[in-house]
Formats: C-alpha cells, sequence, structure tokens
C-alpha cells in the first residue's frame, strides 16, 4: 500500500506520516521552524490543530478500495491552501499570521476549504479534539469555525506528544 501512495503521491508535500524521510521530528521541526520566525519578527500568528476521525476508519471500505484502485482521492488535501499546512497521519495543522483582517480571513477561508474536502472525501473532523492555539501579546484571539461551530481556543496544545503554549514553550 506505501508504495502504492508514494506512486500516485496523494499526500502533498506538506504530509510527513507515511513519507520516506518525514516523521513525526521533521513535522514538528519544520512547522515549528516556521512559525517561530513569524513570532520573532512580532507578528500575531494563530495555530489550528485539526483532528481526523479515524480517517481510515470511517471511509466505507467499498469506496475507500475503489477510490485507491482509480485514484481517486478528491485531490490532495493542501490543495489551494493560502497559509501554512503541516499533516502528519490524521493531525493536521494551518497556522498563519493573524495581526491583519486579510490574514483571519484566509485562515477561515482554508478551513473552509478543508472542510470541503473532508466531506467530498466522506470523512470528518473530530471537532472537540479541534482547538486553536494564539501566540503573540497583541493577538487578535479570533474566532474560528468549523461548519457553524466555534473552534475552542486553548493556551496550550498537545501535538505529536510535545506540550506547546501560547508562548512556544515546549514540553514533553
Amino acid at each position: 500500500m506505501q508504495q502504492w501512495f508514494n506512486k500516485i503521491r496523494w499526500q502533498g508535500d506538506s504530509q510527513h506520516g507515511f513519507s520516506k524521510g518525514k516523521s513525526w521530528v521533521t513535522n514538528l521541526v519544520a512547522f515549528y521552524d516556521g512559525v517561530t520566525v513569524l513570532v520573532d519578527k512580532a507578528r500575531a500568528t494563530d495555530i489550528i490543530y485539526l483532528d481526523l476521525c479515524k480517517a481510515f476508519d470511517t471511509v466505507p471500505h467499498n469506496i475507500l478500495v475503489s477510490k485507491m484502485e482509480t485514484h481517486e482521492f478528491d485531490g490532495d488535501m493542501g490543495s489551494g491552501i493560502e497559509c501554512t499546512l503541516s499533516k502528519f497521519a490524521d493531525d493536521t495543522k494551518l497556522s498563519g499570521v493573524v495581526d491583519t483582517l486579510e490574514g483571519r480571513d484566509a485562515i477561515q477561508r482554508d478551513l473552509d476549504r478543508l472542510e470541503r474536502w473532508v466531506s467530498v472525501n466522506l470523512m470528518r473532523f473530530n471537532k472537540a479534539k479541534c482547538k486553536v492555539l494564539h501566540l503573540h501579546r497583541c493577538n487578535p484571539k479570533h474566532g474560528y469555525r468549523l461548519s457553524d461551530e466555534g473552534i475552542e481556543s486553548s493556551p496550550d496544545k498537545k501535538d505529536l506528544g510535545v506540550l506547546v503554549d501560547e508562548k512556544l514553550n515546549m514540553s514533553q
């Protein structure tokens, strides 16, 4: 199955799970390196942590096999995304600069785009596990939504086993 995934490159460049030479460590380093650069430049930044409900368990197997046989996953999950997207297995992070209305709107457009992709591919987000981490003291702490449901803000979030807080302190 891994050879098939590699052959059709269904994952895109932002995927770190199931990719040769990429791991949970490369996911964390690559993602937070970019976020740290923004915060160091005094840019208010939001990170949206998204969780897919057991992706391969929720898609009916006959549909999953059919899509795999015909390469019909409806595009890369990251196709058309304006902000920074990072994926590891069923955990996805979206981040962007939010000190302007345009930045906050871009994140919401990306959330809407991701939600459409998830729906078309018969998956869903575990909204109880989706959180927003607002970084920088001047952050407007904008509220985001998936469908009509708000995404809860949190002062910290466990990301692939590492606890990250709103000051970018990390611990296990």
